[in-house]
């Protein structure tokens, strides 16, 4: 991405905050699931998001991803911290008064199979979200449903077959026809492509990119994909045990990987091509610790290659900027 495009993205108004969100769950184990336990999904989430860019969220299973998109847009209610969508909290709204903002922010799920109703066509599929907001009835929503299947690549010949007469890829269009005919400002991407063969995903991902370039939407595409996500994204948080460890424009971040963790996540991902030295790469030992138990200090120094004793195992780093990018944040006492 070109430098007149990253000015021109600064100067865009933020149109999500999320300030220090958190996710807790209770984990009952023990005789008759008398003994409670905390699970820490989500760990103290902070970012922002400006309208029209593309957030990515990349980590391990588990590492908070999924969970940080459904409490973006409430269907995960946070334990604490704050949602600031459009200069308003939402992150207590009743039901009633979130109404208005469930049609501003939407979500496309990582299986098209499961996030269809299998007794309807897609005709109402496609329609249901401009149905349950009001917002047209009758020749209009015909017209605005047939208008947003066009958008996404699908025949009118597709209105009366169910979700299981299509195609992955067919499923997945109608999932984004249903997301886009409301026209939303935000829309969560959760691994929106992981379930689809390659030659669908690169249909599916410049589908994306094309109506971000035509309304202007915000994305915060979450994916295990980090080639995808460097693509696809603007900017790029990296996920470990529900924190961000690191967080910058794309580029920067795949390029320089200051976090020893973004960098074992980059050299775990396939190379193609002569001349790569798999001796020079950094593998990750063990298993991500439990968020039932997580580790003290640095969530990340039992698998860490620099950690340090009496410093990474008892001081939690704080997410800073770097000094000659501020944009790039790291979280980690000996990045680079």
């Amino acid at each position: 991405m070109s430098d007149d495009l990253d000015l021109a993205q600064q100067k865009r108004p933020v149109l999500l905050r999320v300030d220090e969100l958190a996710k807790v769950y209770t984990v009952r184990r023990g005789l008759l699931g008398r003994k409670k336990q905390l699970a820490h999904a989500l760990a103290g989430v902070s970012l922002d998001l400006k309208k029209g860019e593309t957030l990515g969220v990349v980590g391990e299973s588990g590492s908070g991803k999924s969970t940080l998109g459904k409490a973006i847009v409430r269907l995960v209610e946070p334990t604490y911290g704050r949602i600031v969508f459009d200069g308003v909290d939402i992150t207590h709204l009743p039901d009633k008064r979130l109404i208005p903002f469930r049609k501003r922010m939407q979500i496309v799920f990582q299986d098209p199979y499961s996030s269809l109703n299998p007794r309807m066509i897609v005709k109402e599929l496609a329609g249901e979200g401009l149905q349950l907001f009001r917002l047209a009835k009758g020749t209009e929503l015909d017209d605005r449903v047939g208008a947003a299947l066009t958008r996404v690549g699908l025949g009118m010949d597709m209105l009366d077959r169910y979700p299981s007469e299509l195609s992955g890829g067919q499923r997945q269009r109608v999932a984004i026809a249903r997301t886009l005919a409301v026209e939303p400002e935000l829309v969560i991407c959760d691994e929106p492509t992981s379930a689809l063969d390659v030659s669908v995903q690169a249909q599916i991902l410049n589908l994306l990119s094309e109506i971000q370039s035509d309304s202007n939407v915000a994305y915060v595409f979450i994916s295990h994909d980090l080639r995808v996500v460097e693509l696809m994204s603007h900017r790029m948080a990296v996920l470990y045990l529900g924190k961000i460890v690191e967080m910058g424009p794309s580029h920067d971040v795949a390029e320089r990987r200051l976090h020893p963790y973004t960098r074992a996540l980059f050299d775990a991902s396939p190379v193609l091509g002569p001349g790569v030295d798999g001796k020079t790469r950094l593998l990750l030992k063990g298993e991500p610790p439990s968020a039932n138990a997580p580790p003290s200090g640095c969530a990340f120094h039992p698998r860490c290659p620099r950690a340090e004793a009496g410093k990474c195992d008892l001081e939690a780093p704080p997410l800073r900027s770097v000094k000659d990018n501020l944009a790039h944040q790291v979280a980690c006492f000996f990045p680079g």
